[in-house]
């Protein structure tokens, strides 16, 4: 009798194997036959689930952008005004892995060249955007669009300053620059 197969498991696993291919070591090494290799099975295994490099990366990427929105959404769920605003980022901010941290660095710096990549992460930005601007409209911000600017400029600058510094910024010393970004908006 020929062995059952989880499908959906098997996927989850291919693109999980993508997303720590693309923290650990970048975009660019991700391929099939790491992705296979990864997992614990052969090219021919991916090439079932995928079609195509394009493909395994819009997935996996996709997957991952998904969750991440979706996670925000919670961070905001029952709230309103100032207090959803905050969730979101908070969450953007103090709850992300590092290894999630290197993904979006990773995502962010291979876009460029990578028109799968600059589609998702366009996709995941201009709901970001919106998200925002929202939020800010919703609790009171006498400028939206442009206070949506300074809250992602924080938001991507934390995520950099990792690298940069080494290691991510404690949560204490990013909690007291977020208190910083809240005295400098208009609500």
């Amino acid at each position: 009798m020929p062995r059952q197969i989880d499908q959906a498991a098997r996927l989850a696993a291919i693109e999980d194997a993508v997303v720590s291919i693309a923290a650990d070591a970048g975009f660019e090494a991700v391929t099939i036959r790491a992705v296979a290799k990864r997992v614990g099975a052969s090219t021919s295994v991916v090439t079932h689930y995928v079609g195509s490099r394009e493909e395994l990366l819009c997935n996996a990427v996709r997957r991952e952008l998904d969750s991440r929105r979706a996670e925000a959404d919670a961070a905001a769920r029952a709230l309103d005004g100032q207090a959803a605003l905050r969730a979101v980022v908070e969450w953007a901010v103090l709850s992300p892995t590092e290894r999630s941290h290197r993904f979006w660095l990773a995502l962010v710096l291979n876009a460029a060249g990578q028109p799968t990549l600059r589609g998702e992460l366009n996709r995941f930005n201009q709901w970001w955007n919106q998200r925002i601007e929202q939020l800010l409209h919703e609790a009171g911000s006498a400028d939206p669009a442009k206070e949506a600017d300074l809250v992602s400029l924080f938001v991507d600058g934390i995520v950099v300053s990792g690298f940069d510094a080494g290691q991510p910024w404690t949560p204490e010393r990013r909690t007291k620059l977020l208190d910083a970004v809240w005295a400098t908006l208009s609500f």
